[in-house]
């Protein structure tokens, strides 16, 4: 360990680009080191890192970012770099996982369980010191139905990378969506093909829209279910999914109930909540 000052930090930044220039490509790692109970400044990298990366990629752009943090970052420098990989915190087998997904042994099958916002002013709690960073010692939850991605879709912001994201070293293709009343709920059924030249994980997943029959709070769309695949080239398979009468139901306030969401219901099926190129409709019988 050493003493770090804007000197070394000058001097480690030019070695790395003098590197990176001579390299045929590059693979950084950026870290943020935070903890349950403590809040982040900002969705920025900590340091010098934003800089390096910038840097780095300015001579090299195939270079790779491998991102070890907590939650969603922003990223400046993305559309300069040649690809990110976010590992969040993978523990003691993580620098095999990573190798393994670097060197294409292994489909990077995981999707975001958030959304990367496209901008720090636009976010479910920007601008509002309320909710963040909480103001008399009070931090308000005033989002209501609209957590996450809910929350993006209802404002028609556009994310970075949305909830459900995630890429292949292959391509999927999405047809034939069928959906029908099933139990009080909804079964959905459609083909995801392996459009590629090798073998992929695919995460199918299936969103809801609102009941026009309710008078309670509801999100533009909403996770109802998913399906991770693993498929060959060329090989498809027909996923069927069904939707409960719970998860198409709303909670109101003022009963302190559980109300189903019958009526006419629309349905998307696709590989993240901005990317759904089914759609299809059909009514949910009360009761």
């Amino acid at each position: 360990m050493r003493h770090t000052t804007r000197a070394t930090r000058a001097a480690d930044l030019a070695e790395a680009v003098r590197a990176a220039r001579e390299a045929h490509s590059v693979v950084l790692f950026a870290y943020e080191d935070t903890a349950e109970g403590r809040d982040r400044p900002s969705l920025g990298l900590p340091g010098g890192q934003p800089a390096l990366i910038e840097a780095v990629a300015a001579v090299n752009p195939r270079t790779t970012v491998v991102l070890n943090t907590p939650s969603a970052t922003a990223m400046p420098w993305l559309a300069r770099t040649g690809a990110v990989l976010q590992m969040y915190y993978p523990g003691q087998e993580g620098a095999g996982a990573t190798a393994d997904v670097l060197f294409g042994d292994a489909d990077p099958g995981g999707r975001l369980t958030q959304t990367f916002p496209a901008d720090e002013r636009a976010t479910p709690v920007a601008g509002d010191p309320a909710r963040y960073p909480g103001a008399g010692g009070r931090l308000e939850y005033a989002e209501g139905v609209h957590v996450g991605h809910r929350w993006y879709d209802a404002r028609r912001v556009a994310p970075l990378f949305p909830f459900g994201h995630g890429l292949s070293y292959t391509t999927f293709a999405y047809a034939d969506l069928a959906v029908r009343p099933e139990h009080g709920g909804l079964r959905v059924e459609f083909t995801v093909r392996n459009t590629g030249g090798r073998r992929g994980t695919e995460v199918a997943q299936v969103y809801v829209g609102p009941s026009a029959e309710l008078r309670a709070e509801q999100p533009a769309r909403a996770l109802a279910g998913y399906r991770r695949l693993a498929l060959a080239p060329g090989e498809s398979q027909r996923v069927t999914l069904d939707v409960d009468a719970r998860t198409l139901s709303s909670w109101d306030p003022g009963r302190q109930a559980w109300v189903p969401g019958s009526g006419l219901r629309e349905v998307f099926a696709g590989r993240s909540s901005r990317e759904l190129p089914l759609r299809g409709k059909a009514v949910v019988r009360s009761g």
